[in-house]
């Protein structure tokens, strides 16, 4: 009736002029021409979802552009429509809208009908999209944020706000027209030919949507039952009924509510509120977010499935990381946390940003590693990037941690599956100058118990940040292509048939050499910042002091070989002076000036000295090849440089195990000439082309040599203490467990007794390192008893200990060693069949 009374042009008038008021437009593509349409024949436009606004919108920018207007309508021949648009979905009460999903536009119908009856004609199809508010880069409101646009069908009042809070950044796509004539000439009855060109429209607008807004994972509860109807899942649905004696009702019910407690709930508009809410706490905590590397992963984000393997120093990680793509336009990722992060507020927040959540271990649940398994498959499988931290946890001494095998073993096991895209693993090294855990970490160095995550400790920690925190670095490392990486150890794996059940037997190499690479990768990438200088300078004192001048004499000396002798091509290194760290870390208030007649004297306090440990061993592995020279000279006073080369290549491997260092073996001599070079330069060495010795102990030069060289002691130490161990006990005597167990507590009495050292010194996981470089070099084996044997190259070490240690340290240790550590130690139930294996696996 009101169509006969022309109320509706009345109504859709007052609409446009309402309308336009608030809506301020953005066309895509900015050459029309670039549509190649046919001038000759007529046009319809199609529109993704019922709405009166975008249809109003396109009308308007379709006359603005010159383009036949869908309110025009169009004729042709016998054949004419009122307006020349259609929806693909329409709208109707919640009883009628699967019926509508489910049927072809009607308007598509007829034309299919018409041009099936007239063969010479040709209608083109001109997808339109009109996205609201896709400029999260400048958008700084809660409300704008709130209502943006996202992959659902926004009902009536929702759409009124998002034309409020979004109308003037409005983004209007027109893409390439699909010729009807085109597919009616495959020969497909009318009903087959209009799902077609349904289904390539819907496809065309879909990928666009990810594009522009990113991708869409926002329908849980479809991915959940997704998951359940995947035949490992409901195989091991039917095996937990038999294993546990419960129903299917129960195994399937348990199967859910893991699915449920793993699975994101990606949301976009949460995604633009952490942006808001980031933005702030950046400016609020740190002096900005620098970003380096970026170009690297541009080069591979566009065709590859990429994982995110960043560093694990903070909480934050998770929000950086995101952060970071988001500001940069890329999609952020689907990051893998651990489960004890689910809490009551939090939990949902990171869901929606992009956060699944896992268990510590699968051991012993075989149902929820098949769930967990097929949803990590399935993230995959849509084509989106995932992040997780394969350290396990957060660092709390700055050192990076052994890799965990069990994501990427899933993840490994994923691609071989499908194999329809390349993974790209990206390592990204953060470093902050301080971290907000910086009090928690000093707790648990010294003992305190590691305190369950919960909301109240989170409001807190941030009542608690007072002062500045200085800036935020992240540098992406080199990319690692999983193809790559699997021809390198088993090259003909892409003739291999794959079998979930039987594993290749290459598998775990694969795993392991991914691991250490990536581990490796992300130390090639570390952002070297003036706190880093400065800790593994004032701690490498006896007093954790310095005089200013030569503070800033080693500062200056450490920059310039950094410079000169770059440990990589992507490591950064900061355009500052010594003077210009020491003025940058008094404002941090990390250092205490002490003012003296004969100058000012520049400390740590013994309060936060253990803390600053933590940042020295960010940078560590960047020094230790020319700490250990310096210590080398030094204990020897004097010696030729192929004895240089050849001692230090007997200890690099020890060293490299440790640090995840990048140089090979054969790439040693010309370093190790380098850097003696480079010494001999600044005058920390004296020396000619054969042979090089220390300085007089009496100068000032044989100090900074000291310091240099203090860098590396520790370890040195620990090497030493390991070797005195399994001496004293003998060949043949100790199991590995009593071995970490006996160098932990001699380490421990040692930084008691002797001097200041990081927490790291007595380090379970840096012993157990060090005995399997033991193992792998062949200086120790494990014999048919499961016991720890050796022979006469471990007992040259401990003979050659006179080249790495001061008399007084090698004292210290053996004194300590006296104990009798095997009445302190319970001896480790007997285990021969493991310790067998095992011992085949360390000789192969």
């Amino acid at each position: 009736m009101t169509r006969w009374l022309g109320l509706d042009l009345l109504f859709i008038w007052l609409v446009r002029k309402f309308l336009f008021l608030m809506v301020r437009t953005q066309v895509q593509p900015d050459d029309i021409s670039r549509l190649n349409l046919d001038p000759t024949r007529p046009v319809c436009y199609v529109l993704k979802n019922q709405s009166l606004a975008d249809y109003l919108v396109a009308d308007q920018e379709c006359r603005n552009l010159g383009l036949p207007r869908p309110s025009d309508g169009f004729s042709l021949g016998t054949f004419s429509q009122r307006r020349s648009l259609f929806f693909l979905a329409e709208q109707g009460w919640f009883w009628q809208r699967k019926a509508m999903l489910q049927r072809q536009p009607k308007k598509l119908l007829a034309i299919v009908d018409w041009l099936e009856q007239n063969p010479q004609q040709d209608i083109q199809l001109v997808p339109v999209s009109v996205f609201w508010g896709r400029a999260p880069d400048r958008e700084n409101s809660i409300f704008k944020i709130l209502f943006s646009d996202s992959w659902g069908v926004p009902g009536f009042f929702r759409k009124l706000f998002i034309i409020f809070a979004q109308g003037r950044q409005t983004l209007v796509y027109f893409s390439e027209p699909v010729s009807v004539r085109a597919v009616l000439t495959e020969g497909l009855p009318k009903e087959r030919t209009a799902r077609k060109i349904s289904r390539v429209l819907r496809s065309h607008f879909r990928r666009l949507r990810e594009t522009v807004i990113g991708p869409d994972l926002s329908h849980r509860r479809t991915l959940v039952n997704a998951i359940l109807r995947m035949p490992n899942v409901a195989a091991e649905i039917d095996a937990e009924t038999r294993r546990n004696k419960v129903t299917y009702k129960k195994a399937f019910d348990n199967a859910r509510s893991y699915a449920e407690e793993i699975a994101a709930d990606y949301s976009h508009p949460v995604i633009r509120l952490y942006l808001l809410v980031l933005t702030w706490l950046w400016n609020r905590l740190y002096d900005g977010v620098q970003v380096h590397g970026l170009d690297r992963l541009h080069k591979v984000a566009k065709d590859n499935e990429i994982i995110y393997v960043p560093c694990h120093r903070s909480h934050i990680d998770y929000l950086l990381m995101s952060y970071v793509l988001f500001v940069n336009g890329l999609v952020p990722p689907h990051i893998a946390a651990g489960v004890n992060l689910n809490m009551p507020v939090v939990g949902p927040i990171l869901r929606r940003g992009g956060a699944f959540f896992m268990r510590r271990s699968f051991k012993g649940n075989r149902l929820y590693s098949a769930v967990f398994t097929e949803y990590l498959n399935m993230v995959f499988d849509r084509g989106f990037s995932v992040e997780y931290f394969i350290e396990g946890g957060r660092s709390r001494t700055g050192r990076l941690l052994e890799p965990r095998a069990g994501m990427l073993n899933m993840t490994v096991r994923s691609f071989l599956r499908t194999r329809r895209r390349s993974f790209v693993f990206i390592p990204v090294h953060f470093s902050y100058e301080k971290v907000l855990e910086g009090g928690t970490y000093l707790g648990e160095l010294h003992g305190k118990a590691k305190k369950k995550e919960s909301v109240l400790d989170i409001f807190r920690t941030l009542r608690k940040i007072k002062g500045t925190f200085g800036q935020v670095h992240v540098n992406v490392g080199e990319p690692i292509h999983l193809n790559q990486l699997l021809g390198e150890i088993a090259p003909g794996w892409r003739s291999e048939a794959y079998d979930d059940n039987e594993p290749p037997a290459w598998l775990n190499d694969s795993v392991n050499e991914l691991g250490n690479r990536i581990i490796t990768h992300i130390n090639d990438a570390a952002v070297v910042n003036p706190v880093n200088l400065l800790c593994l300078t004032l701690l490498s004192t006896t007093k954790l002091a310095m005089d200013e001048k030569a503070l800033a004499k080693q500062l200056d000396f450490y920059l310039t070989f950094l410079r000169r002798i770059p440990y990589s091509g992507i490591a950064v290194v900061p355009n500052l002076t010594g003077t210009d760290i020491i003025a940058y870390c008094e404002r941090l208030e990390i250092l205490t000036r002490q003012k003296h007649p004969l100058g000012d004297v520049l400390r740590f306090d013994d309060e936060n000295a253990m803390l600053m440990t933590y940042y020295r061993n960010n940078v560590i592995h960047m020094f230790a090849l020319l700490a250990l020279l310096a210590c080398l000279v030094q204990n020897n006073r004097r010696l030729k440089r192929d004895t240089l080369i050849r001692l230090t290549q007997q200890l690099y491997p020890f060293m490299q195990t440790e640090l995840f260092i990048h140089w090979q073996e054969a790439e040693l001599p010309e370093l190790v000439h380098r850097c003696v070079d480079l010494l001999v330069e600044a005058g920390y060495l004296q020396g000619n082309d054969s042979e090089v010795w220390a300085p007089d102990p009496r100068s000032t030069e044989s100090m900074h040599l000291t310091i240099l060289a203090s860098t590396v002691k520790q370890s040195l130490e620990r090497f030493y203490i390991t070797i005195e161990i399994l001496l004293k006990s003998g060949s043949g005597v100790l199991r590995r467990a009593q071995l970490e167990e006996a160098c932990t507590l001699l380490a421990q009495r040692m930084a008691l007794l002797h001097e200041f050292s990081g927490p790291e010194f007595s380090d379970k996981a840096l012993f157990k390192n060090f005995i399997q470089a033991l193992l792998k070099n062949g200086m120790l084996w494990i014999d048919e008893n499961g016991l720890l044997a050796y022979g006469d190259p471990l007992r040259q070490s401990h003979e050659d200990a006179h080249s790495l240690l001061g008399a007084d340290t090698r004292q210290s240790i053996q004194q300590i060693a006296e104990l009798d550590l095997e009445k302190e130690l319970p001896a480790p139930p007997e285990k021969p069949v493991k310790e067998k294996k095992e011992k085949v696996k360390e000789r192969n």
